[in-house]
């Protein structure tokens, strides 16, 4: 749009071309509309993007759920509940042992 140069004025010349007031308006009305609508395509995307994000979210959520309702031994909220009790259990230890060497 902000281009002095035409963008293939010699074709359009050799066209001979008769719309519109000139080469250069017709250039930075293209570019305005290009400018305009190119950020459609990129706003559908990223709503189709969210939507399959969210349809897979959930879907791993219903698998994690059944694998918990059954009892497996992958349930990573017991994990994650283990691996805090282990940190919790080792501050315990280091804190009884500065304050034994006290």
């Amino acid at each position: 749009m902000s281009s002095t140069d035409i963008i293939g004025a010699g074709w359009w010349q050799a066209v001979g071309r008769t719309w519109g007031p000139d080469l250069a308006q017709d250039q930075y009305s293209g570019g305005a509309i290009a400018w305009a609508t190119g950020d459609v395509p990129v706003l559908i995307t990223t709503v189709i993007l969210a939507a399959q994000w969210i349809r897979t979210d959930r879907r791993e959520a219903r698998r994690i759920d059944r694998q918990i309702d059954r009892g497996d031994a992958g349930d990573p909220l017991a994990a994650y509940n283990a691996y805090l009790a282990g940190l919790h259990a080792r501050d315990r230890r280091l804190q009884k042992t500065h304050t034994e060497e006290s």
